[in-house]
């Protein structure tokens, strides 16, 4: 650790910066809702008519809510076991909130220009990769710069850290999926990650307990 940055053991230090990146998280996953508007005084065909036309909207609004939903447990899990911070890790961590505070656009953008675009598809993508890398990378220099509490069982550390690198791998794979379309994408984001997620975590308990 060097002299000009010293790590600091500040519960409530801690306790801020994770205050403040759930307040993001939490604006973020509203902002998702906005583009979902309809005049509520059309008439019944017409309200029916317009609620069709919402559904690309929705389904970028599920989707994003659920996959912020994961970025948000893995923050929630990482800092549940950090336990001293420094300047490093506090940019890091705005970073990641950074491409985080992000995806409202590319959602919105994928609610407009449909599914069947696979430029749109795939820039979203991107942008999940790019904020799930940035959010291992918080992990990751928590690990190295050894902030993470000391109680915690070296298995444990290494267990977190192949899913946030298994993670980032998943959403790198989704990018060229995101050429043919909306649905390989959301098989990658929503079923093989949690999948993927799984069995390494069994496959690093398997080892643990061998």
């Amino acid at each position: 650790m060097s002299d000009r940055d010293p790590a600091r053991s500040d519960p409530a230090g801690l306790e801020r910066i994770v205050f403040f990146s759930d307040a993001v998280f939490a604006i973020v996953i509203t902002l998702l809702v906005l583009p979902l508007a309809v005049d509520v005084e059309l008439g019944s065909e017409e309200l029916g008519e317009a609620l069709g036309d919402l559904v690309p909207q929705l389904v970028a609004f599920v989707v994003s809510f659920l996959v912020i939903g994961q970025f948000w447990l893995a923050h929630h899990r990482t800092f549940g076991l950090i336990r001293r911070y420094d300047h490093m890790l506090l940019w890091l961590n705005l970073l990641a909130l950074m491409a985080i505070s992000f995806l409202p656009f590319p959602t919105a953008l994928l609610g407009e220009r449909g599914s069947d675009d696979g430029a749109v598809v795939a820039f979203y993508a991107g942008c999940l990769t790019a904020a799930s890398a940035l959010a291992g990378s918080v992990w990751f220099h928590a690990v190295r710069a050894g902030l993470v509490d000391q109680s915690v069982d070296a298995d444990v550390i290494r267990g977190v850290t192949r899913r946030s690198a298994v993670s980032a791998a998943v959403f790198a794979v989704s990018v060229p999926l995101g050429l043919l379309g909306l649905g390989p994408a959301i098989l990658c984001w929503l079923v093989a990650l949690p999948i993927a997620r799984g069995l390494v975590t069994r496959a690093h308990r398997s080892t643990s307990a061998g």
